[in-house]
């Protein structure tokens, strides 16, 4: 039994150290085109400023740093299901595989939906709050926190069909709970969307909302697949 988890502890210290790598290496291969990518984000704004010496090297960075956790992400999470698999029975085996497949998948269009659709628009209603004794003058630092925090919000939202098929699975919850419940549902995705784009206009939060309010229905589609797998 002792011998057993020691093995195991070796085995979880190996896959964080390949994690860790991974990490590394994608952060110090993005770095040298960090600058190119930082103006994508800053052209959606305009000229943006750095109000310390280090500010600009430290921001260069940290996106590298954020850039290389997204590219190395399915590599980290490929360690992390070669470390579990070994523990799951057959059937949890079967069902490993496409869930890591959508929890990548998902989390990509997360992104992608984020900067491409709603980050722009989003920006856009902010600065027409302008006026003319109230311009902007936008520190990178403070664009860089905004943009990660809207990215990383529906990033993660955009994973609830996963997440909802694995308590499915588990028990936790029931397709027919999530249907039955839909309103709060909705009420939970309003707030969140509030949360992640901060602005006083109700038509941008719901235009934010509107795809997470499709996830939730996609969701439940996902619970029936988890709740009927588990009852098999």
């Amino acid at each position: 039994m002792e011998e057993d988890f020691w093995n195991h502890l070796e085995e979880l210290r190996k896959r964080l150290i390949l994690s860790i790598c991974f990490f590394l290496f994608s952060s110090v291969f993005f770095y040298p085109f960090s600058g190119k990518f930082i103006k994508l984000f800053t052209d959606l704004v305009g000229k943006t400023y750095f109000f310390a010496p280090q500010e600009a090297l430290f921001i260069r960075i940290k996106f590298s740093f954020m850039a290389g956790f997204v590219i190395a992400l399915p590599l980290i999470l490929h360690q992390l299901y070669l470390f579990v698999v070994p523990a799951l029975t057959k059937e949890e085996r079967r069902f490993a595989g496409p869930l890591l497949f959508f929890l990548i998948v998902f989390f990509y269009g997360g992104l992608f939906l984020g900067y491409f659709i709603f980050l722009p628009y989003i920006l856009k209603i902010l600065l027409s709050f302008q006026t003319d004794f109230m311009v902007p003058l936008i520190s990178i630092t403070k664009l860089f926190s905004f943009v990660f925090w809207v990215l990383a919000g529906f990033g993660i939202s955009f994973e609830m069909p996963v997440f909802f098929f694995v308590l499915s699975k588990l028990g936790v919850i029931t397709p027919l709970m999530l249907f039955h419940n839909w309103r709060f549902g909705i009420l939970f995705i309003l707030v969140f969307a509030a949360i992640i784009t901060p602005t006083v206009d109700v038509v941008t939060m719901v235009f934010v909302a509107f795809p997470l309010f499709f996830l939730y229905f996609i969701s439940i589609i996902f619970s029936f697949l988890g709740s009927r797998s588990k009852n098999k």
